[in-house]
């Protein structure tokens, strides 16, 4: 990239950045709109994340963000080695799931409820670092849960939420006003969730678990983990669900998805 192609690249960037949506969205739609322009062609090396960090004066994790909605559009690829290259001018078709609050994720029956067990702060050690994806060693706010039915005698399933110390003062909330623990973050706290990442894996119901649950050990068990990240990036709550496989279901509803060409950039 030329001297005089990096200031125009520069000045079109920090004139995205004042812009009032996410940081991260905004610095990916400016990257989008360099990528569509031919500012920054195919086969071309984006700046490196400490680079963009200063240059822009964001946090690594809105950099992350960014190129991370990128990624997803296939308009990049991550080469060890290489660095971030420009792989098309153009998204690749993809299909979504639509949906229009946080809620929708969940597929829990209107009447159900979560009934605190127990809570308390824990450190992550490497296992639990590695279930969570999170630094070994930091502290979480472990609060475990029941989720109930009151047309049903058999729970749903288990639930531990991980969050944030600095929320600990929502715990007597969770349950008692028919809002999720998120929704009661955004409520009380400000928070708000912009991206969330579900991960589901079939599994086995523990010895651990069993009797809570009322189902018998080894029988097949669904696992859902949710990462609820805030503004920056940052991660304020992750749960664990353990559900029989008999009591809960999971859907999606696939849509086409929109383009980068078409929605992102333009102008």
């Amino acid at each position: 990239m030329t001297v005089n192609r990096r200031r125009l690249y520069s000045d079109a960037m920090a004139k995205a950045l004042n812009g009032g949506q996410p940081r991260y969205r905004q610095l990916a739609e400016a990257l989008i709109g360099d990528i569509s322009r031919g500012r920054l062609r195919v086969g071309e090396t984006l700046p490196g994340e400490l680079e963009l960090v200063e240059r822009f004066k964001v946090s690594r994790h809105t950099v992350r963000e960014a190129l991370r909605m990128l990624d997803d559009l296939g308009l990049i690829d991550r080469q060890q080695g290489v660095g971030t290259v420009v792989r098309a001018r153009q998204s690749s078709p993809s299909y979504v799931q639509s949906v229009r609050t946080p809620s929708e994720l969940m597929r829990y029956p209107a009447d159900s409820r979560l009934a605190v067990v127990a809570s308390g702060i824990v450190k992550a050690n490497r296992r639990l670092a590695r279930l969570l994806d999170v630094r070994t060693g930091s502290e979480w706010l472990k609060v475990s849960a029941l989720r109930r039915m009151k047309s049903a005698s058999l729970p749903l399933g288990w639930t531990d939420v991980y969050l944030l110390p600095e929320f600990a003062d929502i715990v007597p909330q969770i349950g008692k006003r028919g809002l999720m623990v998120y929704q009661l973050i955004e409520a009380i706290h400000g928070e708000h969730v912009e991206r969330i990442q579900v991960q589901l894996r079939a599994g086995l119901v523990t010895a651990e678990l069993a009797g809570p649950l009322e189902a018998t050990e080894g029988a097949p068990s669904l696992t859902v983990m949710r990462h609820y990240f805030g503004r920056g990036g940052r991660p304020f709550e992750i749960s664990v669900s353990e559900h029989p496989s008999d009591r809960y279901m999971y859907a999606l509803d696939l849509q086409r998805g929109w383009q980068s060409s078409d929605t992102w950039g333009a102008g």
